[in-house]
């Protein structure tokens, strides 16, 4: 398994077809598809399907994208990334936590070193998107830095879900 990043008490990683059955688990959390929505990813081939796509196929594409977090032990707490999303003129960070590892600050320390390293990925400025609603993720994207720019209203996913988004965009100097 390939470190890509190093924090004090995480490691961001590429993602393998061993992450398929964590993977399964965090998607299918309610607050995952209460916030990020519903990936229609059921079964093991899912998400490995999905592993195959939307992390390794994004990363040899595009030279980012999704990671996997996980402790300096190997355990799995969450994902972390940058995405490009048509929507928006710039990648934007995200992230989802597996339930048990929420309020530990994970994901503040996972996001802000992937974005204090983000030119190594030739992104300059970045975006973030979140649920109107979902106070603990505009709250992490506030303490990175991003500022409210806009509020948008976007259909994220299919079947068509409309989701009221706070969209930020900065060059950040994290």
């Amino acid at each position: 398994m390939v470190t890509v990043f190093k924090t004090k008490r995480l490691f961001l990683r590429y993602a393998n077809q061993h992450d398929a059955a964590i993977l399964l688990t965090l998607v299918n959390q309610v607050n995952f598809k209460k916030y990020i929505g519903d990936k229609a990813i059921y079964t093991l081939s899912d998400a490995k399907n999905y592993i195959e796509q939307s992390f390794i196929a994004t990363h040899k594409h595009q030279g980012f994208g999704p990671y996997i977090i996980t402790l300096h032990s190997g355990e799995v707490v969450g994902i972390v990334g940058l995405y490009k999303r048509t929507v928006l003129q710039s990648p934007d960070v995200g992230f989802a936590l597996l339930a048990h590892h929420e309020k530990n600050g994970y994901i503040f320390e996972a996001a802000k070193t992937l974005l204090q390293n983000r030119h190594t990925l030739g992104i300059d400025r970045v975006s973030a998107i979140a649920s109107e609603n979902n106070k603990a993720s505009k709250s992490v994207l506030l303490k990175l830095g991003l500022k409210r720019w806009a509020r948008r209203l976007l259909v994220m996913i299919k079947p068509p879900l409309i989701y009221m988004v706070i969209k930020a965009v900065l060059a950040l100097s994290l």
